[in-house]
């Protein structure tokens, strides 16, 4: 499982379907369900029940919707860590010196 299969398995749940979910993803349909069905099989379990045009939730989808959400708010958390640390402009420097010979005549 990656978070690449999570981030497409939290769009069908959050634009209610697998045709708003790859819209909103740029990307073509027919790889979005290859995708969740990768997902699927990775887990054992089906996560939609997918009843004509639509896509319904499973008790496997259900309770993979909670953990899902934790691991890419963790993620984004990380990565704006790091990305905070890129640009650092400002911070704290000591600067320690020895005095030299000469100032001490």
């Amino acid at each position: 499982m990656d978070t690449r299969k999570l981030k497409y398995f939290l769009a069908v749940v959050d634009h209610d379907g697998f045709n708003r979910a790859a819209e909103h993803l740029l990307i073509a349909q027919p790889s979005l369900s290859q995708t969740i069905a990768g997902l699927e099989k990775d887990l054992g379990v089906p996560l939609f029940h997918r009843i004509g045009r639509r896509a319904v939730l499973s008790e496997a989808g259900k309770e993979l919707v909670g953990p899902a959400r934790l691991v890419m708010r963790d993620l984004d958390a990380a990565q704006s860590a790091v990305q905070a640390l890129r640009g650092v402009r400002s911070g704290r420097l000591d600067i320690i010196t020895m005095p030299s010979p000469e100032s001490s005549r």
